[in-house]
């Protein structure tokens, strides 16, 4: 079994035996350690800011391509266009969430009459927002089904009803999609509430 502490035997130790030039490494790190925490809080802050979950009022950027980081408005998003992948984005700071691959959202625009009632509350001018993440095995679900309302994971071909809360349509997923709720703000989507639903695939 590995330990994160090091193997603490007197009889390794070279404290007896050092020399100046080890004396000063000694202190060179025992100053490094003194001084690490004065830094170490905002880089953990910055390192959280990432993995968060979405939060209300983030913007959505662009995951990847050409506007990868550029800032998502409704108008890049068309009725029958591929889903466009996106992480959070804090306007606040401009921290991309994209610390924790389950963040990773998948973003279509639908036909309104697609839109089940118990979805359109999440909507955001016909756009709804679910986690990208396959919840049969992982994969980033990038695909949209010839009916225009149905997303497909091309690793097994489980599809889910963009439409309708992310319900499975084709397993061999077992679960339905989260949706992230969203709201247009100022023509961005925007989120307007944390995921509802499970996120990822079941854990064994």
């Amino acid at each position: 079994m590995t330990t994160d502490h090091p193997d603490t035997d007197d009889s390794n130790c070279s404290c007896s035996r050092s020399t100046p030039g080890s004396r000063r490494t000694l202190l060179t790190g025992a100053l490094a350690l003194a001084l690490a925490p004065l830094g170490l809080p905002a880089a953990w802050a910055a390192t959280d800011a990432r993995r968060a979950r979405p939060q209300p009022g983030d913007r959505l950027a662009f995951s990847d391509g050409e506007q990868k980081g550029k800032t998502m408005a409704l108008a890049d998003l068309k009725v029958g266009d591929p889903p466009r992948l996106a992480y959070p984005l804090d306007p606040a700071t401009q921290t991309v969430r994209d610390g924790s691959r389950i963040n990773l959202l998948l973003l279509v625009r639908l036909d309104p009459k697609d839109i089940s009632e118990k979805t359109k509350p999440h909507a955001a001018d016909g756009v709804v927002a679910y986690s990208a993440v396959c919840t049969h095995y992982g994969c980033p679900i990038t695909l949209l089904h010839e009916n225009k309302h149905a997303i497909v994971c091309t690793c097994h071909g489980s599809t889910f009803d963009a439409g309708n809360n992310g319900e499975i349509l084709v397993g061999p997923a077992t679960r339905r999609l989260a949706i992230l709720p969203l709201k247009a703000a100022d023509g961005m989507p925007t989120v307007a509430a944390g995921f509802i639903g499970r996120l990822g695939p079941p854990q064994e």
